[in-house]
């Protein structure tokens, strides 16, 4: 309470309980480093606790704002999927990502058709439904994979590069670039799921390949590799005498590849996800 008996202001109580929360995230990662807890965990429980006390919080129900929590949600991932693109200094490649696509091409559509079977199977589910409850499940989270990703790209003059620290980078390399790539490939069979409820399961599939499969996945990749081409250049090689933008901003030049990668991709009706994750 106030002098004169006032409520606490709700706004400022928010702010000081975030910069809390803010303390408490950049110090979890060195105290859960040994210890089988992921961070985002740990941060998911203290923000079920602190709405489950009773508080002079406001009460945040999802249901109520589902635009604003999908447009959140949408937001944790974009800023994850930077953050594991820009941790991978491995060059892309067919040989150098083989295990990558094989997870890609063979274990996710697996996965998928796994989860929808099981959903047909054993919890009744409609053909759309299950599909659709495959597709949401199948792909790896990149948020809680962070643990066993690849680290930020770096050069240690005394590392020793033996064969068991090279097997190693090579799994996380490859759970980082799955983790990264996989939400944005779930979507065709999110988009398979609503085609085949809209159209009873019939004359669909032509459609599906060609659209959603070839020019989203292609549009997504295409305006990916365009946009980080083009911030390439500008951050790194400026015209003229001008100081380099990498050096001086170097987290404003990734939120705009994030940004900008993904409402260019989205408003040509591609998958922003990939988009991100390859700029």
């Amino acid at each position: 309470m106030r002098k004169g008996g006032a409520p606490v202001d709700t706004y400022e109580l928010s702010l000081a309980l975030l910069g809390v929360i803010a303390l408490v995230a950049a110090w979890l990662p060195a105290f859960l480093d040994q210890r089988p807890l992921s961070l985002p965990l740990v941060l998911v429980g203290i923000g079920a606790l602190l709405f489950t006390v009773p508080s002079p919080l406001p009460e945040l129900d999802p249901r109520q704002h589902l635009e604003s929590t999908e447009r959140l949600t949408e937001l944790g991932v974009l800023v994850a999927l930077v953050g594991a693109g820009l941790s991978i200094d491995r060059p892309i490649g067919w040989r150098r990502w083989a295990p990558t696509w094989r997870l890609l091409a063979v274990a996710l559509p697996l996965g998928v058709g796994a989860s929808a079977v099981l959903g047909w199977w054993a919890l009744g589910l409609a053909p759309a439904s299950a599909a659709l409850l495959g597709a949401v499940l199948a792909p790896t989270d990149p948020v809680l994979a962070s643990d066993v990703q690849v680290g930020e790209p770096t050069v240690d003059e005394h590392r020793v590069d033996d064969g068991a620290h090279h097997e190693e980078d090579d799994v996380r390399v490859t759970l980082t670039s799955e983790a990264g790539l996989n939400d944005g490939l779930a979507f065709p069979f999110v988009y398979a799921a609503i085609a085949i409820a809209a159209t009873d399961g019939n004359g669909w599939i032509g459609r599906w390949v060609a659209v959603d499969v070839v020019y989203r996945v292609a549009a997504g990749v295409g305006i990916g590799v365009a946009v980080g081409w083009l911030l390439c250049r500008i951050a790194f090689r400026p015209p003229g005498p001008t100081r380099a933008l990498a050096d001086a901003s170097e987290g404003f030049v990734g939120l705009a590849a994030m940004f900008l990668a993904y409402g260019a991709a989205e408003l040509a009706h591609g998958y922003g996800f990939i988009a991100v994750f390859t700029a």
